[in-house]
């Protein structure tokens, strides 16, 4: 059990790699045609309907479909509904085949989209729904703390009962109630371990 986790580890950094990789060289492509923000978008788009439609997905990663059927494929699923140049380079991917890739190599070309734009992607979970100015608000604050634009998308989550947890990247801002309990929690407990280390350490030495 315990090398099945860490082959699936070095298997998942693996796709990471190469979702680094092809992202950069879709957002260089992208870039030099002149339809940045549009191919990023389209690329979105033609992820969402792999992920809607899994028994395409998994014709696409298998290696027991030829590639020229896949390439026959997607132009009979994207002709006419992306762009070309988004459906060459599907095509590249499959040719490839690294279709496997496709979330990561999403994952990293809109985390490298938005640095080139001098923006960041941020989560804020509450206990229950928000108004738009409570959202609005905390995107400005964030905007303001970290220097960039912020796209603010809102979860909701009951457990957290109260407060706000706002994820920005790898970072947590964790303000909710159950955090704050916690908190509270852990600097009671430490105050009775010093305690008690305290009334040992005299215990000893007397």
């Amino acid at each position: 059990m315990e090398d099945q986790s860490k082959h699936q580890t070095v298997f998942d950094t693996d796709k990471q790699q190469l979702g680094d990789v092809y992202a950069k060289a879709f957002l260089g492509f992208a870039k030099s045609s002149g339809k940045l923000d549009e191919m990023v978008e389209e690329l979105g788009q033609v992820a969402d309907v792999f992920g809607e439609l899994p028994k395409f997905r998994a014709a696409m990663e298998s290696p027991r479909i030829d590639a020229a059927d896949k390439t026959a494929m997607l132009d009979k699923a994207f002709s006419g509904k992306c762009s070309k140049d988004c459906l060459n380079f599907l095509k590249l991917v499959v040719q490839r085949g690294r279709f496997d890739c496709l979330d990561a190599i999403l994952g990293s070309t809109i985390k490298a989209h938005d640095e080139m734009a001098g923006r960041v992607r941020a989560t804020l979970t509450t206990a229950g729904p928000i108004d738009d100015s409570v959202r609005d608000n905390v995107a400005k604050k964030l905007s303001g703390i970290l220097g960039k634009e912020v796209n603010l998308s809102c979860d909701v989550d009951p457990d957290i009962i109260g407060g706000m947890v706002v994820r920005v990247g790898d970072t947590v801002y964790d303000g909710s109630v159950v955090n704050q309990l916690k908190q509270v929690r852990k600097r009671a407990v430490q105050s009775a371990v010093d305690a008690f280390r305290e009334k040992l350490d005299k215990f000893v030495t007397t």
